[in-house]
Formats: structure tokens, sequence, C-alpha cells
């Protein structure tokens, strides 16, 4: 029998925004007093968080989830972990934030361990050797997710909402301008990022390279 995980959210985050409006004023250099603005930024952010998310292919904001996992003895090898949907597992003072039940039976935390950073759960004797998983069905109620937000993640969504937002109004076509002896600007082309389309600018995605899921 082939093995599956189902994941699904337990307690959604209030808000998947990577960056504040605060932040993206200071970003644009738009007064943080300038109240007329807030509504379109939040917008704007709420876009590009989203877009990050889909482009890493994971969830930068703290959530709760719930994986189930089945048939694992069939498709896992000997000593090889579960791996959690989400990651990192969030901690609570050193602890990880996760329960782990094997064919209907909460596993004591003694009897696994936790790689909080990638999502990796490792059975383990009453000795505490690295075993294999034996049950057909795993259930991981865990919280994963980052807090606060990476410097550089957050870095990325400023440079691709500032792209978004100086591109606003500019003639899709255009691909340069120039006013004498005052500025000479070429702007992204096809091959290009950072234009209203959604094109990731090119160090947002230096800056988000090494937090990609790349799924098989």
């Amino acid at each position: 029998m082939a093995g599956y995980r189902i994941s699904r959210v337990v307690v959604p985050a209030e808000s998947y925004a990577l960056v504040s409006i605060d932040d993206a004023k200071e970003a644009l250099g738009i007064a943080l007093d300038d109240m007329s603005q807030d509504a379109a930024l939040a917008t704007q952010i709420d876009a590009v968080s989203h877009a990050i998310n889909r482009y890493c292919d994971r969830i930068f904001v703290v959530q709760t989830y719930r994986d189930q996992l089945r048939a694992v003895r069939s498709w896992l090898r000997p000593g090889e972990p579960l791996a959690t949907a989400q990651m990192p597992i969030a901690e609570a003072e050193g602890v990880a934030l996760i329960t782990v039940t094997e064919d209907g039976g909460e596993l004591d935390p003694l009897n696994y361990e936790i790689d909080s950073d990638r999502g990796l759960v490792y059975r383990l004797d009453s000795s505490g050797f690295v075993i294999a998983w034996t049950g057909s069905t795993a259930v991981l109620d865990y919280t994963a997710g980052f807090d606060p937000i990476p410097p550089d993640v957050q870095g990325a969504c400023l440079e691709w909402l500032s792209a978004r937002y100086h591109a606003v109004g500019r003639d899709p076509a255009l691909r340069s301008e120039t006013i004498p002896d005052l500025i000479s600007v070429v702007y992204a082309g096809e091959a290009g990022a950072g234009t209203a389309s959604g094109q990731i600018p090119p160090g947002a995605r230096d800056l988000l390279e090494p937090y990609r899921i790349m799924s098989l």
C-alpha cells in the first residue's frame, strides 16, 4: 500500500503579512503619520506575502497543524524520520510544540526526537537508539512557523513590494525613458522582474532561495 500525508491547518494565523504597514512606509519613503495609503499598502503586503509563500512552498507565519500519515511503514526506510508539512517546528522554553500519535496511541516524548528546524521526527527505542516507524498511521499535531519573521525574508518582501509600488501606473510596454539632464531609466523586460505583473525581483529571489522547499 502506498503511503501518503494529509496536512490541514487547525489554528490559522490572524494574518499572513510578512511585514507591517509601518515597515512598508519606511521602505517606500512614506511618512508614518500619512494614513492615506494604508488600505492600499495592506492589500499589496498581503499579495506579496502570499506570493512569497507560494514561491517558497511554505507558510512563514506561525500556525497550528495536524498531519496524518498513512501506511508509514510501507514507504519509510528503517531509521528514516517522519517529516512535517511545515517547518520550523515552534518551541517553548526549548521544547518542541508537537505531539505524536502512532496507531491511535500518543507517544511519550522520550520515544521520539525532533529536528525542529527541518521538521523531522525520529522514532527512538527505550535505549534512545533510532528505530523504524512500524505503525500504519501516524498523526503529528504541532505548531510551526517563524516568530519573528527572519530579516532576510522581510527584506525580500519589502523589495518586491517596492518594485510593485513603483511600477503601478507605468505603461507595461515602456522599456526605457529619458529626461535630458535628469534621469535615464531602463525597465525590466520579460526576462526581468519587479514589475506590476508580479514578477519577483532578482534581489528578493536571492534572499528567499535558502527558504525554498523543493518538492519532488
